[in-house]
């Protein structure tokens, strides 16, 4: 009776041990998202596309966000609740800013959480930047080399007007008061192009990156983006 009896005792905790490990090997928080691929679609250069991404603990444990990365500055990601319990929901909201960027882009942003079977989770987002001025010759990217400082160097950039309807740029703002722009003309035909110099005058020995914002009339792309930079060096 005894040996039946201990028999019974080791059968019954073995059972009982068996039973406790699956149930806490089941006692895991999972993270689910509504989706992994945000198509942005098309992007006016300069303009911010803004995405929301929700997060769902389907565990039975508590779900630790840990942190919400992005691949680029270009992209930001407001963080989420740092704790979801089982069946509560929260999201993140994610920014790109298209400015300086031109044709297909590609970022990612990370969701790190404390899920086993998925620590890390990736969010990919898909766009095309666009111009309705296009650069001619990437001229939206200029570079001055080194210039003493005090000097005046100008260079001409020219624009496209792809929009197909008649564009009129109406100014310019400038990140620097270095920074001086003059046009050849204001009104832009379709296909036609636009002519601008751009001057500088640096005032310190620094390497000078700043934007400057071509602005027009247009209510798809009311500013075209263009980066200075150039090295300002001491007279010899």
């Amino acid at each position: 009776m005894s040996s039946i009896g201990g028999g019974s005792f080791r059968s019954w905790s073995v059972g009982f041990l068996f039973l406790l490990f699956v149930g806490t090997g089941f006692a895991q928080p999972r993270l689910i998202i509504d989706k992994t691929k945000i198509d942005l679609g098309v992007i006016y250069n300069g303009a911010t596309k803004k995405a929301r991404v929700v997060l769902k603990n389907v565990g039975r444990d508590t779900l630790r966000i840990l942190g919400v990365t992005t691949s680029c500055g270009c992209t930001t990601a407001r963080q989420p609740k740092a704790f979801l319990r089982t069946g509560e929901s929260d999201a993140v909201e994610v920014e790109f800013n298209s400015t300086g960027f031109r044709g297909k882009i590609e970022k990612h942003v990370t969701i790190m959480t404390n899920d086993p079977a998925a620590p890390s989770t990736f969010v990919t987002l898909l766009g095309d930047v666009i111009d309705e001025l296009q650069p001619v010759n990437n001229s939206a990217a200029i570079w001055l080399g080194s210039v003493p400082v005090g000097k005046q160097v100008e260079q001409t950039v020219s624009f496209k007007n792809v929009s197909g309807k008649v564009i009129t740029v109406t100014g310019y703002k400038s990140s620097s008061p270095d920074i001086v722009v003059t046009f050849s003309n204001k009104t832009v035909l379709p296909a036609d192009t636009i002519r601008m110099t751009v001057k500088v005058t640096p005032r310190k020995a620094d390497y000078l990156s700043e934007l400057l914002l071509f602005e027009t009339d247009s209510k798809k792309q009311n500013e075209v983006p263009v980066r200075v930079t150039l090295f300002g060096v001491t007279p010899n």
